[in-house]
């Protein structure tokens, strides 16, 4: 059974603790409404799927609840007894973003657990997709260069090497550098998505949810690296560096545009509930500063005007492939997985710390 970690809150204000309880009634409304909504072995353990799955999870760290531990329970043991799939798609390995938790909160499950981690931690290292320079590259479909891939190789890399006490610092160090050296767009401080790996043709513009991607993996990583070491500090570099520059792009709805530094674009809730939730874990870790606080706070409040009555968390740009500016502009917003996962694990960020 997954355990209740209901934080004791010894707040310094009423706005404190008022601000406190609302994040946790919204969180729980969000997640009892997908439950509701949708049957938890209709989802596969695809990379948006699992991402949901995570949020989910991280939220019983926060509440425990009987409808979510069930729907979460029965995703898990369905994908364990049909057995993960593990292939050259990087979202294949996405399983691997509940470990190391999942193995204290479900040990009658310790082989299958295991099996699985060693199999996706294995496939990472020694047989998925990569290119004469060693970045691993997406699929074998789309065998390119894409901003998504540093947080489904690198993050789980993390978390396996973690369970498994195996080695992973240096090739999760090495895909963040190499993708970031080439993804970097032009002068500005910002990533773009994509770059195919045998012509060079690039995605255009600073993607947010691809600069979420990495905050996250940022926010997800530092926590299990040796804190002062070459590699931590090296990634404390990158994430202030990043965080810094995000700010000036925050809008006055504490929102960010889908194109950063493009006024035109429409604000994106995906990408900005993942800076919220690496803001707030950089800030909890004391990485960030109090300078964020303004940051987190409007980000927080522009986000809970993006859930609905149905408490259906919305404005989520659909499944994207790299494109021009003005394709990016151009798609639609709804609810996915990949939204109301990261906005789970930004209101699950928001109970810790002060």
């Amino acid at each position: 059974m997954l355990r209740s970690t209901v934080r004791n809150v010894h707040p310094t204000n009423t706005i404190f603790f008022l601000t406190y309880m609302l994040n946790i009634e919204t969180l729980q409304r969000v997640r009892t409404s997908w439950c509701k909504r949708h049957r938890a072995e209709s989802e596969s353990t695809d990379w948006g799927q699992s991402l949901l799955m995570y949020g989910l999870f991280q939220s019983l760290e926060v509440r425990d609840d009987k409808t979510t531990r069930e729907y979460v329970q029965d995703w898990i043991y369905f994908h364990l007894n049909e057995q993960v799939p593990v292939n050259y798609f990087c979202g294949s390995w996405s399983f691997g973003l509940l470990y190391p938790e999942i193995g204290k909160y479900f040990p009658e499950a310790k082989m299958q657990l295991d099996e699985t981690a060693q199999r996706i931690y294995d496939f990472i290292m020694h047989r998925s997709l990569r290119n004469g320079d060693g970045v691993i590259l997406h699929n074998i479909d789309l065998p390119n260069i894409y901003i998504d891939t540093v947080y489904y190789s690198a993050v789980i890399l993390a978390k396996l090497g973690t369970y498994l006490k195996l080695p992973w610092e240096a090739e999760a160090m090495k895909q963040i550098k190499l993708h970031l050296d080439i993804l970097k767009d032009g002068d500005k401080p910002f990533y773009i998505h994509c770059q195919e790996n045998a012509n060079g043709k690039r995605s255009e513009g600073s993607w947010a949810r691809g600069n979420g991607w990495i905050m996250m993996t940022c926010a997800e990583i530092l926590p299990l690296m040796k804190k002062g070491s070459d590699e931590y500090n090296e990634l404390v570099t990158i994430f202030r560096n990043l965080a810094r520059n995000l700010v000036s792009y925050q809008t006055k709805s504490g929102l960010w545009h889908t194109i950063i530094d493009d006024k035109t674009a429409y604000e994106e809730s995906s990408a900005s509930a993942m800076y919220l939730f690496a803001f707030r874990r950089g800030k909890n870790m004391r990485i960030l500063g109090p300078e964020c606080d303004a940051v987190i706070r409007k980000a927080e409040a522009g986000l809970a005007k993006m859930v609905d009555k149905e408490f259906r968390f919305t404005g989520v740009s659909e499944g994207t492939w790299p494109g021009t500016i003005e394709y990016y502009k151009s798609l639609a917003q709804g609810e996915w997985w990949w939204g109301t996962g990261a906005y789970l694990l930004a209101m699950s960020e928001m109970t810790k710390g002060k």
